[in-house]
């Protein structure tokens, strides 16, 4: 049996560095390109978060495995911090440590295992915070160097993938805690939602290519309009404020990520910039980034 991968963008006689936490997926995953694959070079790369008491079982677990399977495996260990967005700084850490590999080996892409599931899981859960289109297109197969071979792949394939090839892995038990909305959606609404709809993950899925192209006019229209109305002066008000809601938005989340490097975590966030440069009179001021503000003058709204 062989598992469902979208191999579109993989590289022959390339090196990959795949990301592995030794759970379901990724076993699968790292099984299936050394078998599917043979000509590519996986280098296997664990980070160990410490934020559960099994994670060292798990580190070696992964080191046993990637031996006996003859693959190059890289490990990092950290501390995660006291406080703050803990899922926020994993998800940086974890990539940093990705793209880090990838410049060492020369890589030509990062792998991870995330799935049909998991794609579904993150549409619903963008729905459910208000998201705006780009949330409906859910995760994408490629972004720069990053790719998704399983994103298209049911999960009941990779587990059958994985009794079939007798492949081990490791269970997380925090994947059973519905206190943690991913894992209700997970256990809960995803299998009353197929239960209902069969073809529902499927279906969605096969959107993604409508979102993501309004997704990217709305991004194209923005651009033109920041390089036409922004200037050192900041943003023009006037001009701003000629513009639909969604444009708006989408001139706010690109601005922010051209200011800071970073992504606009909040749609609440959007929504207060948007009534600052809309409303407020001048001289008033609200946070934009860590230090910085988003200060409102007479005619233009700029950072400082």
């Amino acid at each position: 049996m062989n598992l469902t991968l979208y191999k579109k963008n993989l590289q022959k006689n390339g090196t990959v560095i795949l990301g592995i936490s030794g759970g379901s997926d990724s076993m699968a995953l790292c099984h299936a390109i050394m078998h599917q694959c043979k000509d590519i070079r996986i280098i296997a790369a664990h980070i160990d978060h410490g934020l559960r008491s099994e994670s060292k079982e798990d580190a070696e677990f992964v080191k046993k495995a990637m031996s006996k399977w003859k693959i190059d495996c890289e490990h990092y260990k950290v501390c995660p911090p006291k406080s703050g967005n803990i899922e926020a700084w994993g998800r940086k850490t974890r990539y940093d440590f990705f793209e880090k590999l990838r410049k060492k080996y020369k890589a030509d892409h990062i792998l991870t295992a995330h799935h049909q599931g998991d794609d579904i899981e993150t549409i619903l859960m963008n729905l459910l915070r208000g998201t705006r289109v780009k949330g409906l297109s859910g995760m994408q197969t490629e972004r720069n160097k990053l790719l998704r071979p399983l994103l298209f792949t049911p999960k009941s394939e990779i587990l059958k993938y994985i009794t079939t090839h007798k492949i081990p892995f490791r269970e997380d038990p925090s994947n059973k805690e519905e206190r943690y909305t991913r894992n209700f959606l997970r256990n809960k609404i995803i299998p009353m939602l197929t239960d209902i709809y069969p073809d529902f993950p499927k279906r969605w899925q096969a959107q993604k290519e409508y979102w993501t192209n309004i997704q990217n006019y709305f991004e194209t229209q923005a651009q033109c309009f920041l390089n036409a109305h922004l200037s050192n002066e900041g943003l023009n008000r006037k001009e701003y404020k000629n513009l639909p809601y969604h444009m708006r938005s989408t001139v706010l989340e690109l601005w922010f990520k051209q200011s800071t490097g970073c992504l606009v975590q909040s749609s609440k966030d959007l929504a207060r910039w948007d009534s600052a440069i809309m409303k407020w009179h001048t001289g008033k001021k609200t946070e934009w980034h860590k230090k910085r503000f988003l200060i409102i003058k007479k005619t233009h709204a700029l950072i400082e």
